[in-house]
């Protein structure tokens, strides 16, 4: 019998998938590529929260590197155009290693994201793909309304003005709007990575057109500035050589 994969991310719209695989599906597996190093402490009460909601317990991976820091000092390099090789090391290794032939995969792509279900599908020809939120037309602020229902607190960085649940100090993003919230609520991770960026030579910060390193940033919120909707998800990354 085939295994349905489900592949979570501690964000709401693959909660919302895991529910909907347990209940209509056989033999899912609910798996978790463990960034918790780098997330925030809450991603822990909400993968046990969601635990509890589907009735099955989440399956963590685990690979080489302890956190994306340790990617970026490894690989000396953090993000570019293709996206970043922490998504490659410490979530698409691990799929590539657990997966085998003849599996479904279940990822939390949403009805409102078409255009990240048909790049994705394209480029993974070899892949038997399950688009369970696409296919019953849920949308990302549905999949918040499902879990209010249910009675589980959103992660807390969205609470905290954030519009993602990635990794705090996710590299991927230029906005900031984004690396100001960082600075706020997270002062040691942004000097952290701020660091390690300037080490590397990396400018993750857009402003004005121009790239900047983090400790150019200014001091402000940056209201007025969209942050950008990032993914980490499967098409994130480039392939995994």
């Amino acid at each position: 019998m085939s295994r349905h994969l489900v592949w979570f991310s501690c964000g709401a719209a693959s909660a919302v998938a895991a529910k909907l695989a347990v209940m209509q599906l056989d033999n899912v597996e609910v798996l978790y590529c463990d960034m918790s190093r780098d997330e925030h402490p809450d991603n822990e009460r909400f993968l046990c929260d969601v635990e509890k909601w589907i009735g099955q317990e989440v399956i963590r991976l685990k690979g080489k590197f302890e956190s994306i820091t340790d990617v970026f000092a490894y690989h000396r390099y953090m993000s570019g155009i293709g996206g970043a090789k922490c998504t490659v090391e410490m979530k698409k290794k691990l799929r590539f290693n657990y997966q085998r032939p003849g599996d479904v995969h279940i990822f939390g792509f949403t009805a409102d994201e078409h255009d990240r279900i048909e790049s994705f599908a394209a480029s993974n020809h070899d892949l038997s793909l399950l688009w369970l939120l696409a296919d019953a037309g849920i949308t990302k602020q549905d999949c918040f309304g499902i879990l209010k229902f249910a009675g589980i607190a959103q992660p807390v960085l969205y609470s905290l003005g954030f519009k993602n649940n990635n990794c705090i100090g996710c590299v991927k993003a230029t906005s900031p709007a984004y690396w100001a919230l960082v600075r706020k609520f997270f002062p040691a991770r942004f000097a952290q990575l701020a660091a390690q960026s300037r080490e590397i030579g990396c400018r993750l910060v857009r402003l004005a057109g121009k790239r900047i390193f983090l400790d150019e940033l200014p001091e402000g919120d940056f209201a007025r500035h969209k942050q950008e909707d990032i993914s980490c998800g499967p098409e994130c990354g480039g392939d995994a050589a």
